[in-house]
């Protein structure tokens, strides 16, 4: 009889040792995941240091993923799914225990009937939310000098030809009393053309698209390729400005004309980058129209 107390037990012992996202639905799935986007970006940052080290000869480039090019984060799907359907047929839902008794019964029916939807907890795509700036134009300003050309940016960005870079910048000439425009630029070298037309900023799990207006590229000794773009951020992408400046993990990927797309993640410096960047244009005045 001790036996067969133990074996039946032991079931849902192995249970609980179980993840409390791998027993889901893949639509829930990815709802929890957003609950704890820590996780997701550890595990990207995990998949990119794993990449790296599968290659013998690792590339100069930064920017490259080729041996997987998409599958950093798990986007969510444009239209909801029933998981109850198979071929065009619904599935019967599961017969519940008779063994329950009738207020048993009631109780499990009331949960049942709750809706768990993520939405009531506010776990959802970022939009423009116009916040007070909490830091000072001196506390900002050892981090975000102005350059020979009169931008202000990260001191952290490098310009250097070979470089690979994303940051906000903006320009304000000497005697101005506003800043010009707020805008997004990207960077990109390697040893192959890219030729992007598009950017797909995954924040948090969520997608927010930019196309660049404007493409320049060229070629470095060495073989080298250099591409840039220097957008204004207009009033259309202030949630892409706002998610950046606030995100938990940032992938980005550079979306080629040749069908050979590259992935980035941004790293911590960069995304704080982004958020003093746009803290000190909204201190100096800077708006979007």
């Amino acid at each position: 009889m001790l036996l067969l107390v133990i074996l039946l037990a032991a079931p849902v012992g192995m249970a609980s040792s179980t993840r409390d996202d791998d027993d889901k639905d893949p639509s829930l799935q990815r709802g929890i995941r957003r609950l704890h986007p820590e996780r997701e970006r550890l595990k990207a940052v995990k998949k990119l240091q794993e990449q790296m080290s599968r290659k013998a000869e690792p590339k100069d480039d930064p920017w490259d993923t080729s041996d997987d090019p998409w599958g950093l984060v798990d986007l969510p799907p444009t239209t909801a799914k029933d998981s109850t359907a198979v071929k065009g047929h619904r599935l019967k839902p599961r017969q519940l225990s008779t063994s329950k008794t009738p207020e048993e019964q009631a109780a499990l029916d009331s949960l049942l009937a709750i809706d768990y939807s993520l939405t009531e907890f506010g776990y959802r795509r970022m939009k423009w939310r116009d916040l007070p700036v909490t830091t000072t134009i001196d506390q900002l300003m050892p981090i975000i000098v102005q350059n020979d050309n009169g931008d202000y940016l990260s001191k952290y960005v490098s310009l250097e030809p070979t470089s690979n870079e994303v940051y906000f910048t903006f320009a304000m000439a000497e005697g101005d009393s506003l800043p010009g425009p707020l805008r997004l630029c990207v960077r990109y070298c390697a040893d192959d053309p890219l030729d992007f037309d598009q950017l797909i900023f995954s924040i948090d799990g969520f997608d927010y698209p930019f196309y660049p207006s404007e493409h320049l590229h060229g070629t470095l000794p060495g073989g080298l390729y250099w591409e840039s773009s220097d957008d204004v951020l207009g009033e259309r992408y202030k949630d892409l400005v706002y998610a950046l400046a606030h995100s938990n993990w940032v992938a980005l990927k550079l979306v080629s004309t040749r069908g050979i797309h590259h992935v980035k993640m941004l790293s911590d410096g960069q995304r704080s980058d982004f958020a003093a960047a746009l803290d000190l244009y909204r201190l100096l005045g800077g708006t979007f129209e």
